[in-house]
């Protein structure tokens, strides 16, 4: 079989991506009869970005000091809901001078944001991972490492992947093996000995394979797909899913079109239901586009005695960029709790319909599956 990351370059730059009409399937909620107390969640959020106007927000002139904390406020709860957090770090920490695009570099302090606010897991196989070169990749592993956070996508070295790699989390009895990988690096050669995984269907059927001899009982395919912009997952997309679920994947969770895109249920040879989200779009970013101001948190719930995945829910959360509560930051806003207490708030009238717009258009985008409830 030939390795579909060749193909994948071969229709971007020569037939473009195709589009892909195939209604979704409904997906069956099957966690109603299975008690709290015998099951646990993780939670997805989609790409952190660091343009130049963000850390140029959250830089405190008095301290000189940079502070994201703000920016996760009202997300707070939802991520602390779950027990485990993971979330898309499309930036390097490569030190000053602090950039955005299309060589990006923030601040360690988004670092500390993310932790402060609960995330476990730092997701590292994206297209800007090397925009620094050597020194902000294994700057970056070194932050997190710092920050005692886990993460996959990136490595120093071969002997460091094959090390931890997959990344295994073992929860209340429940292994599961976390992958992640990108489609590329914007053309920039991952500099040797670092390796970033890419889509290699060879290397992805190694992968999984060690995650079933370590003894996974759920594998978890974290993914930087797509064309930017576009809300419908493409055709190459599409069989990709299909390839990872005939290989054992679980879950599939995507990132990198800066857009939520639809969602579908794939079944796997046991005729077990496997959730396909292809894009959760921008957690965090300066991007004020239609359909990039915002991006959803996807809850997974995983039963303990089965260890299988029982049901996914999303939030929509809109990335509003002004002041609240006297300060002027980017502040990550549910969009359910906004329908529910929009005085809360205080939007203007143009930030309220943009909000608006974009919990509809999500809510119509991914029509078959379960808006999150607390």
């Amino acid at each position: 079989m030939k390795r579909i990351f060749v193909l994948f370059f071969t229709f971007y730059f020569f037939t473009g991506f195709i589009q892909n009409s195939n209604s979704e399937l409904q997906i069956t909620d099957k966690n109603t009869s299975v008690p709290e107390n015998q099951m646990f969640s993780l939670i997805f959020a989609g790409d952190i970005m660091g343009h130049s106007p963000q850390f140029q927000a959250a830089y405190n002139s008095v301290t000189k000091t940079y502070d994201y904390d703000v920016c996760f406020n009202y997300v707070k709860s939802y991520i602390d809901s779950a027990d485990i957090a993971i979330a898309n770090l499309e930036v390097p920490l490569a030190g000053s001078p602090y950039s955005g695009y299309p060589n990006f570099s923030s601040p360690d302090a988004l670092l500390d944001g993310m932790k402060n606010a609960g995330y476990d897991i730092v997701l590292t196989a994206n297209n800007h991972v090397v925009d620094r070169g050597k020194k902000g990749l294994e700057r970056t592993i070194k932050i997190i490492n710092d920050r005692q956070l886990k993460y996959a996508g990136s490595y120093l070295n071969k002997t460091q992947r094959d090390s931890i790699y997959p990344l295994i989390i073992d929860h209340q009895g429940v292994r599961i093996a976390l992958l992640n990988c990108t489609y590329g690096t914007n053309g920039i050669a991952v500099p040797e000995p670092n390796i970033v995984n890419l889509i290699d269907t060879l290397q992805i059927k190694k992968d999984v394979r060690k995650a079933k001899a370590l003894n996974s009982n759920i594998i978890i395919m974290t993914i930087h797909w797509g064309i930017e912009y576009i809300t419908k997952a493409n055709d190459i997309q599409r069989d990709l899913s299909r390839f990872f679920v005939r290989q054992g994947v679980d879950l599939v969770i995507g990132g990198h079109p800066h857009v939520v895109q639809d969602a579908e249920i794939l079944y796997n040879n046991d005729s077990i239901a496997v959730p396909v989200y292809y894009s959760l779009g921008n957690s965090i970013s300066n991007q004020r586009k239609p359909n990039t101001d915002g991006g959803i948190m996807v809850k997974v719930e995983i039963g303990i005695n089965s260890k299988q995945v029982l049901g996914t829910s999303y939030v929509p959360v809109y990335v509003h960029k002004g002041v609240l509560n006297d300060k002027f930051q980017y502040h990550l806003i549910p969009t359910i709790d906004y329908l529910k207490d929009p005085g809360h708030f205080m939007l203007n009238n143009t930030d309220s319909t943009a909000l608006m717009y974009f919990h509809n258009a999500t809510k119509a985008r991914l029509s078959d599956f379960k808006l999150y409830e607390k």
